[in-house]
Protein backbone atom coordinates (compact mmCIF):
# COMPACT_ATOMS: atom_id res chain seq x y z
CA UNK A 1 0.00 0.00 0.00
CA UNK A 2 1.03 3.69 -0.88
CA UNK A 3 -0.45 6.17 1.14
CA UNK A 4 0.30 9.60 -0.67
CA UNK A 5 -0.57 13.17 0.79
CA UNK A 6 -1.39 15.51 -1.67
CA UNK A 7 -2.77 19.17 -2.74
CA UNK A 8 -4.38 19.67 -5.37
CA UNK A 9 -3.18 23.22 -5.97
CA UNK A 10 0.62 21.73 -5.70
CA UNK A 11 2.46 21.25 -9.21
CA UNK A 12 4.75 19.42 -7.30
CA UNK A 13 1.82 16.97 -6.64
CA UNK A 14 -0.33 17.31 -9.89
CA UNK A 15 3.84 16.03 -11.61
CA UNK A 16 4.27 13.44 -9.38
CA UNK A 17 0.45 11.82 -10.36
CA UNK A 18 1.06 9.82 -13.67
CA UNK A 19 4.62 8.47 -11.79
CA UNK A 20 3.06 7.13 -8.78
CA UNK A 21 -0.21 5.72 -10.61
CA UNK A 22 2.05 4.12 -12.70
CA UNK A 23 4.23 2.90 -10.43
CA UNK A 24 1.16 1.64 -8.35
CA UNK A 25 -0.15 -0.28 -11.54
CA UNK A 26 3.82 -2.03 -12.62
CA UNK A 27 3.71 -3.21 -8.73
CA UNK A 28 -0.35 -4.03 -8.40
CA UNK A 29 -0.44 -1.63 -5.04
CA UNK A 30 -3.17 0.17 -4.22
CA UNK A 31 -2.91 3.96 -3.20
CA UNK A 32 -4.92 5.59 -0.09
CA UNK A 33 -4.99 9.40 -1.22
CA UNK A 34 -4.89 11.55 1.99
CA UNK A 35 -5.23 15.43 1.69
CA UNK A 36 -2.53 17.76 3.25
CA UNK A 37 -2.69 21.44 2.73
CA UNK A 38 0.77 22.40 1.32
CA UNK A 39 2.19 25.85 3.04
CA UNK A 40 4.03 28.25 2.30
CA UNK A 41 7.94 27.28 3.41
CA UNK A 42 8.88 29.12 6.76
CA UNK A 43 11.84 31.58 6.32
CA UNK A 44 15.44 30.54 7.81
CA UNK A 45 15.48 32.72 11.43
CA UNK A 46 18.94 32.13 11.48
CA UNK A 47 20.82 34.63 9.60
CA UNK A 48 22.56 37.94 10.46
CA UNK A 49 20.52 40.01 8.06
CA UNK A 50 16.29 40.11 7.67
CA UNK A 51 16.87 41.54 3.65
CA UNK A 52 19.45 38.18 3.31
CA UNK A 53 16.71 35.62 4.83
CA UNK A 54 14.20 37.21 2.22
CA UNK A 55 16.64 36.90 -0.98
CA UNK A 56 17.00 33.54 -0.21
CA UNK A 57 13.41 32.45 0.08
CA UNK A 58 12.86 34.32 -2.58
CA UNK A 59 15.29 33.02 -4.83
CA UNK A 60 15.16 29.22 -3.37
CA UNK A 61 11.21 30.12 -4.43
CA UNK A 62 11.94 30.98 -8.27
CA UNK A 63 14.37 28.55 -8.39
CA UNK A 64 11.23 25.58 -7.49
CA UNK A 65 8.90 27.17 -9.75
CA UNK A 66 11.49 27.13 -12.64
CA UNK A 67 12.20 23.14 -12.33
CA UNK A 68 8.51 22.93 -11.80
CA UNK A 69 7.21 24.44 -15.03
CA UNK A 70 10.25 23.16 -17.03
CA UNK A 71 9.26 19.84 -16.01
CA UNK A 72 5.57 20.23 -16.47
CA UNK A 73 6.86 21.59 -20.50
CA UNK A 74 8.54 18.71 -20.96
CA UNK A 75 5.56 16.29 -20.51
CA UNK A 76 3.74 19.03 -22.98
CA UNK A 77 1.57 21.03 -20.17
CA UNK A 78 1.05 24.65 -20.34
CA UNK A 79 0.66 25.78 -16.68
CA UNK A 80 -0.66 28.84 -14.99
CA UNK A 81 1.58 29.44 -11.87
CA UNK A 82 -1.14 31.41 -10.31
CA UNK A 83 -3.78 27.55 -9.83
CA UNK A 84 -0.61 27.16 -6.58
CA UNK A 85 -2.12 29.71 -4.82
CA UNK A 86 -5.71 28.98 -4.87
CA UNK A 87 -7.13 27.21 -1.92
CA UNK A 88 -8.26 23.46 -2.75
CA UNK A 89 -9.72 22.67 1.18
CA UNK A 90 -13.05 22.08 -0.15
CA UNK A 91 -11.98 19.72 -2.54
CA UNK A 92 -9.49 18.07 0.28
CA UNK A 93 -11.93 17.19 2.72
CA UNK A 94 -14.37 15.98 -0.40
CA UNK A 95 -11.45 13.80 -1.12
CA UNK A 96 -11.46 12.55 2.38
CA UNK A 97 -14.77 12.02 2.56
CA UNK A 98 -14.98 9.02 -0.66
CA UNK A 99 -14.66 5.35 0.24
CA UNK A 100 -13.18 3.35 -2.49
CA UNK A 101 -10.58 3.61 -5.38
CA UNK A 102 -10.24 7.15 -5.30
CA UNK A 103 -7.21 6.74 -8.12
CA UNK A 104 -8.53 8.21 -11.24
CA UNK A 105 -10.85 10.45 -9.32
CA UNK A 106 -7.91 12.27 -7.84
CA UNK A 107 -6.13 12.20 -10.79
CA UNK A 108 -8.88 13.70 -12.94
CA UNK A 109 -9.21 16.23 -10.29
CA UNK A 110 -5.61 17.93 -10.99
CA UNK A 111 -6.26 18.04 -14.18
CA UNK A 112 -9.41 19.75 -13.78
CA UNK A 113 -7.67 22.23 -11.55
CA UNK A 114 -3.93 22.39 -13.60
CA UNK A 115 -5.35 22.35 -17.24
CA UNK A 116 -9.21 22.71 -17.48
CA UNK A 117 -9.03 25.77 -14.64
CA UNK A 118 -12.12 24.27 -13.38
CA UNK A 119 -13.18 25.76 -9.94
CA UNK A 120 -12.53 22.36 -7.83
CA UNK A 121 -14.45 23.45 -4.62
CA UNK A 122 -17.49 23.24 -6.34
CA UNK A 123 -19.77 21.00 -5.04
CA UNK A 124 -21.91 20.55 -7.91
CA UNK A 125 -18.55 19.84 -9.94
CA UNK A 126 -17.43 16.88 -7.04
CA UNK A 127 -20.72 15.62 -7.08
CA UNK A 128 -20.89 14.54 -10.56
CA UNK A 129 -17.18 13.96 -10.37
CA UNK A 130 -18.05 11.46 -7.88
CA UNK A 131 -20.90 9.96 -9.55
CA UNK A 132 -19.33 9.13 -12.77
CA UNK A 133 -16.15 7.77 -11.05
CA UNK A 134 -18.84 5.13 -9.12
CA UNK A 135 -17.56 6.46 -5.79
CA UNK A 136 -19.66 7.24 -2.56
CA UNK A 137 -19.43 10.05 -0.24
CA UNK A 138 -19.44 8.41 3.51
CA UNK A 139 -19.01 11.74 5.32
CA UNK A 140 -20.36 15.14 5.34
CA UNK A 141 -17.78 17.36 7.38
CA UNK A 142 -14.05 16.03 7.28
CA UNK A 143 -11.29 17.76 10.01
CA UNK A 144 -8.52 18.49 7.83
CA UNK A 145 -6.54 19.99 10.77
CA UNK A 146 -6.69 16.48 12.81
CA UNK A 147 -5.69 14.81 9.44
CA UNK A 148 -2.69 16.65 9.04
CA UNK A 149 -1.60 17.02 12.71
CA UNK A 150 -1.82 12.82 12.97
CA UNK A 151 0.37 13.13 9.04
CA UNK A 152 2.98 16.17 11.06
CA UNK A 153 3.17 13.99 13.90
CA UNK A 154 4.67 10.83 11.74
CA UNK A 155 6.87 13.10 10.22
CA UNK A 156 5.35 14.78 7.30
CA UNK A 157 5.37 18.72 6.82
CA UNK A 158 4.98 19.17 2.98
CA UNK A 159 2.92 17.52 0.03
CA UNK A 160 3.66 15.28 -2.11
CA UNK A 161 4.86 12.97 0.73
CA UNK A 162 4.26 9.31 0.26
CA UNK A 163 4.24 6.33 3.14
CA UNK A 164 5.35 2.76 2.07
CA UNK A 165 5.42 0.09 4.97
CA UNK A 166 6.58 3.08 7.45
CA UNK A 167 8.89 4.73 5.28
CA UNK A 168 8.65 8.38 4.23
CA UNK A 169 9.34 9.64 0.96
CA UNK A 170 9.18 13.33 0.45
CA UNK A 171 8.59 14.51 -3.30
CA UNK A 172 8.47 12.82 -6.67
CA UNK A 173 12.09 12.72 -6.95
CA UNK A 174 12.03 9.36 -4.78
CA UNK A 175 9.61 7.13 -6.78
CA UNK A 176 12.65 5.08 -8.12
CA UNK A 177 13.31 5.07 -4.12
CA UNK A 178 9.85 3.44 -3.97
CA UNK A 179 9.61 1.27 -6.96
CA UNK A 180 13.00 -0.67 -5.10
CA UNK A 181 11.69 -0.67 -1.43
CA UNK A 182 8.04 -2.65 -3.31
CA UNK A 183 10.53 -4.23 -5.45
CA UNK A 184 12.42 -5.61 -2.56
CA UNK A 185 9.05 -6.28 -0.66
CA UNK A 186 8.04 -8.93 -3.78
CA UNK A 187 5.20 -6.46 -4.44
CA UNK A 188 5.98 -5.35 -7.58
Amino acid sequence: MITAYIDFKSLECFLAINPILKLAAVCRTPISWQPYRSKERALPTQVASQSVTQTHHRVRAESERRSQQHYARLRGLDIDPSRGQMDTSAALRWLASLEGDTSSFVSRLFAAHWIDHTDINDPAFLEALTASHGLTRMRSTVDLDSIEREAEENGLFDAPTFFIEGQMFMGRAHIPLMRQLLTDEGDC
